[in-house]
């Protein structure tokens, strides 16, 4: 575990302790996952020690197998996609109720039928959207 002699990690803990500084170890931790923009650092199989005083809370992570992966696909594939065709609320509005559907049907249909009003409502009365 950690390059110390016992007896001094007892004492340094007992100062801690008269300082108001809890200290435990967090058990059960699989990996510890540091998100940084564009990419994450990855700690599999850490160590981890929670410290709190101040009303604030430390994590001390500790771990051999570190490695770092690009977050950029990710963000990517959450970001909704804007559509190609521009469709209105209204049109959307317009469609859900004459078609006497919900607004998410209704414009999905709008978005399958390129944005025409006619041809999203045939096919929503068809069952094809």
């Amino acid at each position: 575990m950690l390059p110390i002699n016992p007896r001094d990690l007892q004492r340094q803990l007992r100062q801690l302790k008269r300082l108001g500084i809890k200290m435990e170890p967090v058990e059960g931790v699989e990996r510890v996952v540091i998100e940084l923009g564009e990419k994450a650092i990855i700690v599999e199989s850490p160590q981890v020690v929670s410290m709190e005083f101040g009303g604030q809370r430390v994590f001390y992570v500790m771990g051999q197998s570190v490695r770092e992966e690009a977050l950029v696909k990710a963000k990517e594939a959450e970001a909704p996609q804007p559509s190609a065709v521009g469709i209105s609320e209204d049109d959307v509005k317009f469609v859900a109720e004459y078609a006497g559907v919900d607004e998410d049907r209704a414009r999905r249909a709008l978005e399958k039928a390129g944005g025409d009003i006619a041809k999203a409502i045939e096919l929503l009365q068809s069952g094809d959207a």
